[in-house]
């Protein structure tokens, strides 16, 4: 406690906050595996180097996309199966084959899983999801 206010943190521990968050997001951009963070209601939020190289897409044209935009198929059956991953109980899921489109218009076969993150009361937070390419 700081200055007399609850929940206050010195400025020491803020630096610890705001350097270890920089870790994870350098740690996030530069992974290896082609990665994404995705919002409950189906918005790319993040993702990193290996995905755009991946997908040819630079960081703005991904961000704030539906994943209906860049995953092909019958959007119905993909709001099936993003309803029933997000109300699902496990917190990573089967690896499924996925058609993508890429930024200049070709497509792209991929498996891909994701890890659900909740907060504290439960509620799904985000998706992390990543996708490997099908050899052809």
């Amino acid at each position: 406690m700081v200055g007399g206010h609850e929940g206050e943190v010195d400025g020491d521990d803020d630096e610890g906050t705001i350097a270890g968050m920089a870790e994870s997001l350098l740690t996030f951009e530069n992974a290896a595996l082609p990665l994404s963070v995705v919002c409950p209601n189906g918005r790319i939020v993040m993702v990193n180097r290996a995905m755009r190289e991946l997908l040819r897409y630079e960081f703005s044209e991904l961000v704030g996309r539906s994943m209906h935009e860049v995953v092909l198929g019958d959007h119905d059956e993909l709001n099936r199966i993003w309803d029933d991953r997000l109300q699902g109980g496990r917190r990573v899921s089967n690896e499924r084959r996925w058609r993508l489109v890429r930024g200049d218009g070709t497509e792209l076969t991929v498996w891909g899983s994701s890890v659900l993150v909740r907060d504290a009361q439960g509620a799904v937070r985000y998706l992390v999801a990543r996708v490997v390419p099908v050899p052809n």
